[in-house]
């Protein structure tokens, strides 16, 4: 009988335990701004992926003028989260990424691989040509790439 009664009063005790955990979890994780995320190149990117590619962003539009995508490399495991779009001008959009700082307490992979954000842009940018500049983890931007 009294394990029985200690068995009752321990399950909601590891139940609270384990949800206060969990909210904590996802508390520190950054949320994305992106219309939509997810891992490997966009469909509309029909070329290869040389070496040359990986070492920046691929920027390309969706639909010229009113969406973009934007691929980043990195850990399959722990990709970069777009977390701002900054307007800067009419012409040029400032996207800021938390990259490591995103994963702290967790272990990553270590491979190299493709992520894409898709980006509707904001109404103050009015078209082509368009200039997007990328950061990573609130420093200057790593690259900048001009869409005609």
């Amino acid at each position: 009988m009294k394990s029985a009664r200690r068995a009752l009063l321990t399950l909601p005790v590891i139940a609270a335990a384990a949800l206060a955990l969990t909210g904590c979890a996802d508390a520190s994780m950054p949320t994305s701004v992106a219309t939509d995320s997810y891992g490997g190149l966009p469909p509309e990117h029909s070329g290869d992926v040389g070496a040359g590619d990986m070492e920046g962003p691929l920027v390309l539009w969706l639909d010229e003028g009113s969406s973009i995508s934007v691929t980043t490399w990195g850990s399959s495991g722990c990709p970069a989260i777009l977390t701002e779009v900054n307007v800067v001008d009419a012409q040029t959009l400032d996207l800021q990424y938390a990259d490591t700082t995103a994963y702290a307490d967790q272990v990553c992979t270590a491979d190299y691989a493709p992520h894409t954000s898709e980006i509707d842009l904001p109404a103050e940018i009015t078209g082509a040509p368009l200039t997007v500049s990328v950061s990573f983890d609130g420093e200057e931007p790593r690259a900048s790439v001009m869409l005609d």
